[in-house]
C-alpha cells in the first residue's frame, strides 16, 4: 500500500540561457577594465543572502561587496590564479554542464512553440476541476479483485475494510483523498482516467507510477471565464504550456537520441560500486570524504571499499564507441546527488542507475555540442566568464589570507571579552568563555580576514580604480519580500545541484558587530 500524490511532477529546468544575445544592459559600477551592470546586480541582489543587505542603502551595500570581490578577481588574474588546478577543474566541468544545456536549446528547447489558441483552449479546460478518492496497489492481480469488490459493494465499504484489516497502516479514508485538481495538475494516464468517468462509478485500474490505481470521482466544478480573465492568465499559462511541452519533447528526444547508443551497465561491477559508495557513506567522520580517494586508499580491512579499489579498471558501462572503466566513471561522479539515498540500499542502486545513465547521456551531448562550435555561443562563455571571476576571487581571497594567524587561546578569550554581547541568546545571558570558545576562535580569526582583505582591497583601488553610477543604482527596481526583509532565495540547478548565478559571498556580511 503506498499513498501518492497525483500531482504533475516538477519542471526539470536544463536551460540556464538561450543563443540570442539580450540588450546590453547600462553600466552601474567601472572597477579598472571591468564592468558591472544593472543586469549583472540584479541577478545578484535578487538570489543574495539577507544579511548582505544592511544600512540605509542596502543596495549599495551590497553593490561594495560586489566591487570588493572584482577588485580581488582582477588582482588574482594579475597574479595568474586562473591558472590553479581548481579553477581549470571547476571550469571543465562547468563548460560540460553549460553544453549539456546548450545542446538542449538547440536541438529542443528553442523548437518549442505554443500557440494564442492553445493558451485560449488550456485556459478554458482548468475551469473544469475534480475532486478524487483513489485506492492503490502494486500490481494488477489485487488491483482487479479491489475493484471487482468496490464496484460490487462500493468504495467506502472496501477500503473501511481494508484499513480495518491493516491496524499498522496508520491512515484513514480521508487520506486517500484529493482537493480539486484541474487537468494541468495530473499526469496524462490520470487524465484519461477520470475526465469522462461519471460521479459515483468505480474506473478500471490504471497503471501509473510503477503500480495500479482506482479513482472514483466525488465532484465536479465547471466555471465561467471571462475576456479579462484570459488576458490576466495568458503569460503564466504559456509558460506552464511551454515546460509541459519541453518535458514531453526532452524525455522523446533523448530517448530517440541514446537509443541507438547501445548503452549497457555491467551488473556485477555496478553492485560492487553501490555497495562501496554506501558503505563510504558509514565510515567515521575521520575517513576520507573525497570518495575516489577513499577508494584509492582503502585498506585490506575496508571491505567493499577495497574491493573496488582493486578493480577500478573493470569496465563499467559499454557504449556505442567506448567503454568506461570504474575509475572513468569515478572521476565524473558527484557523489553528494546521492547522499539522500545512502540508508536505503534499493533507492541507492535506483538513483546510482539513473545517474550512470544521466552521465553517459552528457557525454554524448557534450561530443555533440562541440562539434556544432555551441561552446563559442556569448551566453556559454558569458556564464563560463561570471563564474571563473567567482573562482578568482575565492584564489586571490585565499593568496591574500595566507598571512592571517591562526588564533590561539589568549586571542580568542580576549575576542570573545571584547564582543561578549555578540554570544548572548538573550539579554539577560551571562555567556561562558568555556562553551563559546571554538566559537569565539573561528569569530576572531575571520574578523582578522576581513581586516586583512579591506586593507589589501583598500591598496588595490589605486590600480583599479572604482566608478559607481549612484544614479544608475537609485533607478534600479528590485524583488523585496514583503513579510520579511531577512527572507532571501537561492535558485539552483537541479543538473548539478550548483547555484544558478554566481552570488555574494556570505563572509563578507559576518563581521562582529562594534
Amino acid at each position: 500500500m503506498k499513498k501518492v500524490v497525483l500531482l504533475l511532477g516538477s519542471v526539470l529546468l536544463l536551460f540556464a540561457a538561450c543563443g540570442k544575445q539580450a540588450p546590453r544592459s547600462p553600466v552601474l559600477a567601472q572597477i579598472g577594465d571591468r564592468t558591472i551592470t544593472v543586469e549583472d546586480f540584479r541577478r545578484n541582489y535578487e538570489f543574495g543572502l539577507s544579511h548582505l543587505k544592511t544600512g540605509p542603502d542596502r543596495k549599495r551595500t551590497y553593490l561594495n561587496y560586489m566591487i570588493n570581490e572584482a577588485i580581488l578577481a582582477r588582482q588574482g588574474y594579475k597574479l595568474g590564479l586562473q591558472n590553479s588546478e581548481r579553477v581549470r577543474r571547476l571550469e571543465e566541468d562547468l563548460m560540460d554542464e553549460l553544453l549539456v544545456e546548450a545542446w538542449f536549446d538547440h536541438e529542443v528547447a528553442s523548437k518549442i512553440t505554443v500557440t494564442p489558441q492553445e493558451i485560449r483552449d488550456a485556459i478554458t479546460k482548468a475551469k473544469v476541476s475534480w475532486k478524487l478518492r483513489y485506492w492503490y496497489e502494486p500490481n494488477a492481480e489485487f488491483a482487479g479483485r479491489v475493484h471487482q469488490a468496490m464496484v460490487e459493494r462500493g468504495y467506502t465499504a472496501v477500503v473501511d475494510e481494508i484499513l480495518r484489516s491493516n491496524p499498522e497502516v496508520q491512515m484513514q479514508p480521508k487520506d486517500f483523498e484529493t482537493g480539486y485538481l484541474t487537468y494541468l495538475d495530473v499526469s496524462d494516464e490520470l487524465l484519461a482516467a477520470i475526465q469522462n468517468l461519471p460521479m459515483g462509478e468505480i474506473s478500471q485500474p490504471v497503471e501509473m507510477e510503477g503500480g495500479f490505481f482506482i479513482f472514483q470521482v466525488l465532484d465536479i466544478r465547471r466555471q465561467g471565464i471571462t475576456e479579462y480573465e484570459y488576458q490576466e492568465r495568458a503569460e503564466s499559462y504559456r509558460q506552464i504550456l511551454y515546460y509541459r511541452k519541453l518535458n514531453k519533447a526532452a524525455a522523446a528526444y533523448t530517448a530517440q537520441f541514446m537509443t541507438p547508443k547501445n548503452v549497457t551497465t555491467k551488473g556485477e561491477s555496478f553492485r560492487l560500486l553501490a555497495d562501496a559508495l554506501q558503505a563510504w557513506a558509514g565510515q567515521k567522520q575521520e575517513g576520507p570524504r573525497d570518495f575516489l580517494k577513499a577508494v584509492r586508499t582503502a585498506q585490506p580491512g575496508d571491505g567493499k571499499l577495497y574491493e573496488l579499489g582493486q578493480r577500478l579498471g573493470t569496465t563499467l558501462v559499454t557504449f556505442e564507441g567506448g567503454a568506461w572503466t570504474m575509475e572513468d566513471y569515478l572521476k565524473r561522479l558527484n557523489p553528494g546527488v546521492l547522499k539522500r539515498y545512502f540508508a536505503d540500499r534499493s533507492q541507492l542502486r535506483n538513483a546510482l542507475n539513473n545517474e550512470i545513465a544521466i552521465a553517459v547521456r552528457d557525454h554524448f551531448f557534450t561530443e555533440a555540442a562541440r562539434k556544432k562550435k555551441l561552446d563559442r555561443l556569448p551566453s556559454v562563455q558569458n556564464e563560463l566568464t561570471a563564474w571563473r571571476n567567482k573562482w578568482v576571487f575565492e584564489e586571490s581571497r585565499r593568496y591574500y589570507g595566507r598571512a592571517v594567524q591562526e588564533v590561539d587561546d589568549q586571542t580568542a578569550a580576549d575576542f570573545f571579552n571584547a564582543h561578549i554581547a555578540q554570544y548572548k541568546m538573550r539579554p539577560d545571558d551571562r555567556p561562558l568563555l568555556a562553551q563559546n570558545l571554538e566559537r569565539a576562535r573561528r569569530d576572531a580569526y575571520h574578523h582578522n580576514m576581513l581586516s586583512r582583505l579591506d586593507q589589501v582591497i583598500d591598496s588595490l583601488k589605486v590600480f583599479f580604480p572604482v566608478v559607481v553610477h549612484q544614479d544608475v543604482l537609485d533607478t534600479i527596481k528590485t524583488i523585496e519580500f514583503e513579510k520579511s526583509r531577512w527572507a532571501s532565495m537561492q535558485v539552483y540547478k537541479r543538473s548539478s545541484n550548483r547555484l544558478a548565478v554566481p552570488i555574494v559571498d556570505p563572509g563578507w556580511g559576518a563581521a562582529i558587530k562594534q
